[in-house]
């Protein structure tokens, strides 16, 4: 699980300057752009529970992914968690599926437990959901029939490689069962995972891109602490999978804005130098 403590010297410092928010759109008309891409930030950036975070990023982000970091904990949300006006607010949702799967158990126990935050976000219509590979063999395949079976696409679940766990060695599972992925340019670069990207077909499949400066002690950091190599590994991803969600996935105030603020000052760039 990411790091998103408050008490590290490191965040202290990056604390001590406030970043402005800013809208989405706000970055677009001051750079000229116009994103080809729906940005999405995640639903923890300031000390709250997930409905205050909601209600904050909607102002600035035209879509939330929704964090359900740990199964059991999301589970036993109820309507003070995720209270019915959150479907009101003006943006789209996708959900994180949890960290903390125990696949050892089996399907049939980690299935209930898909089924149920299923159930809990679908007053969102959530647009997609981000699983971690399973840590057990042969899961993909069941998998995408339970959720057939439930009239879910495997197509909406969007396989992330991780720390430990590319998606070289379950390829060939991702395609026959249907499946999407989500490339997390942290892992990528801090995992020697670059192999990922010369898989066949992968681009068609790719539906999201977690996108930040790198990970570091399991802390991801804002866009400025990305390297010249992750620099040209971002623009390869965006110019690949255009159409992508772009999550900024900094879990924090000041780091997200400023990365959105980079964002858009690279795509300016690099929209002039084509």
């Amino acid at each position: 699980m990411p790091d998103i403590s408050k008490s590290s010297p490191d965040r202290n410092r990056e604390n001590s300057a406030q970043t402005v928010p800013v809208s989405v759109a706000d970055v677009q008309k001051r750079m000229g752009l116009d994103f080809p891409f729906t940005l999405a930030a995640p639903s923890f950036v300031l000390p709250a529970g997930v409905a205050e975070n909601s209600l904050f990023l909607a102002q600035y982000f035209p879509e939330i992914a929704l964090l359900f970091f740990e199964a059991d904990a999301c589970l036993a949300y109820t309507e003070d968690d995720l209270p019915p006006h959150l479907s009101e607010l003006d943006c789209s949702w996708h959900v994180h599926m949890p960290l903390d799967f125990d696949w050892s158990l089996g399907l049939d126990v980690i299935w209930r437990k898909i089924e149920g935050l299923i159930d809990k976000a679908a007053f969102l219509s959530p647009r997609a959901y981000v699983l971690h590979p399973p840590t057990a063999p042969d899961m993909l395949l069941p998998l995408a029939a339970r959720l057939r079976d439930k009239g879910v696409a495997p197509a909406s679940f969007l396989i992330e490689n991780i720390r430990g766990h590319s998606l070289t060695p379950i390829w060939e599972e991702i395609l026959a069962g249907g499946f999407s992925t989500c490339l997390d340019i942290g892992h990528i670069l801090a995992y020697s995972q670059q192999d990922v990207l010369n898989l066949p077909h992968l681009w068609e499949t790719v539906r999201m891109l977690h996108v930040y400066g790198e990970e570091k002690k399991m802390k991801h950091w804002p866009l400025s602490h990305l390297s010249e190599e992750g620099k040209s590994t971002l623009r390869t991803l965006l110019e690949n999978a255009p159409s992508a969600t772009v999550t900024l996935e900094v879990f924090n105030q000041n780091g997200l804005f400023a990365s959105l603020n980079q964002l858009g000052q690279w795509m300016s760039e690099w929209s002039h130098k084509k």
